[in-house]
């Protein structure tokens, strides 16, 4: 089991800062967002490298939340309540579908505008999920921690 307290709540928070970052850079891959409705409006050969990033980038996002997820979860385990636990587990898995749905929509179209519109409500969903949830995992794993030596 990974350790508790101090240590687990810094990865969780440094977890939760790379995620944020990563949606940040994907918003921040399109600057013609404002003046264009869809990728189809772009030069070929801007559209090819926005595409490439966007996609990489939402990658990156996707395998840095699955795997944030599964630490929590490991974190959880044992420390905290099963209704809490579930929950948790089940806002995980509604984050885990934005993306995957987002990634569905990219691979068809390919406008990384609609992606980028879509890691807008992923991002919401980020910050909500961590003052939801993640304020509560982290009182557990204070909790559990082992008291300092006298």
């Amino acid at each position: 089991m990974p350790p508790i307290g101090e240590n687990a709540i810094a990865r969780i928070r440094r977890d939760h800062a790379h995620m944020l970052q990563l949606t940040e850079r994907i918003r921040a891959e399109c600057t013609e967002q404002e003046v264009r409705d869809s990728c189809k409006d772009c030069a070929p050969v801007r559209r090819v490298v926005c595409r490439g990033n966007v996609e990489q980038l939402i990658r990156s996002l996707v395998e840095t939340t699955l795997k944030h997820n599964l630490i929590e979860s490991m974190f959880m385990e044992e420390l905290v309540p099963a209704a809490h636990r579930l929950a948790h587990n089940q806002a995980h898995m509604a984050i885990a579908r934005q993306l995957q749905a987002i990634r569905v929509v990219f691979a068809e179209d390919g406008n990384g505008i609609v992606a980028i519109e879509g890691i807008e409500q992923v991002h919401q969903s980020l910050l909500a999920h961590f003052r939801e949830y993640d304020e509560q995992l982290e009182i557990h794993l204070a909790a559990a921690a082992p008291a300092p030596p006298s």
